[in-house]
């Protein structure tokens, strides 16, 4: 962690490091370790039909129409099921780190706010794949957007205003992000070599470290971005 002084008001603030968030997700996950575990697992499974669609659709380079069809459906099922699953994700994490107490069906809570979380990844696919024509702009826009699923799920801002207040409470942490991500391909890669088991616990890790991330973002950005975005905190919104 990164200590500094509020000039305003003389108070000690620590400001998360990469390591810092992986080491204290290490510590935070113990706690509902199996829970997390099996929501991990869950994840994989439905998500599995998107991988074996996109397999079915590669498998043949004879009918393109087949192969479009397979893509459509892959694209639809990820954005209509498998991502929203994600966001309930975020939030089961950030619950976690909050040290709040878990219920499973959290996981589901994506699909209370269907109609947000699918626009709002929608959006964010967008910027981020067009920034990725550029190279460089898509990696930064995929670093300074990572907060968008935990700002829906935890403060339910509208769309528009969950990407600006991600893009200014990342602000500064364009590095920590990008080493996280650096971070997370090597403990992939670890679980890996510890076959199936450790790569659930490398997911559970990753997800408890960005989780670990936004909480601290969050107590110390996120009024000062409500300000820059003209937003009062803790307001809701729809989309």
């Amino acid at each position: 962690m990164k200590f500094d002084y509020c000039t305003d008001e003389m108070i000690l603030k620590v400001y998360p490091t990469a390591s810092a968030c992986f080491e204290e997700a290490f510590s935070l996950m113990k706690k509902n370790f199996w829970i997390l575990v099996l929501i991990v697992f869950m994840r994989w499974a439905i998500e599995a039909p998107i991988w074996f669609m996109g397999l079915g659709g590669r498998s043949s380079d004879t009918y393109q129409l087949t192969f479009s069809i397979f893509e459509l459906i892959e694209i639809s099922y990820y954005f209509a099921v498998g991502a929203v699953f994600s966001y309930g994700i975020a939030l089961v994490f950030l619950k976690t780190v909050r040290k709040e107490t878990l219920v499973f069906e959290d996981v589901l809570l994506g699909f209370k706010n269907y109609s947000r979380v699918v626009l709002s990844n929608l959006v964010t696919v967008l910027i981020i794949v067009l920034g990725f024509f550029l190279v460089i702009p898509g990696i930064f826009f995929a670093c300074r957007l990572i907060f968008v699923p935990y700002l829906i799920m935890d403060k339910k801002h509208g769309v528009v205003k969950s990407i600006k207040l991600s893009y200014y409470m990342t602000k500064g942490y364009f590095w920590t992000i990008f080493s996280m991500a650096i971070l997370s391909f090597g403990i992939i890669i670890l679980g890996l070599v510890l076959l199936g088991f450790g790569i659930l616990i490398s997911f559970v890790w990753i997800n408890a470290a960005f989780a670990v991330l936004y909480n601290a973002a969050e107590d110390l950005h996120y009024i000062d971005a409500c300000k820059e975005v003209g937003l009062v905190p803790e307001e809701k919104e729809e989309v």
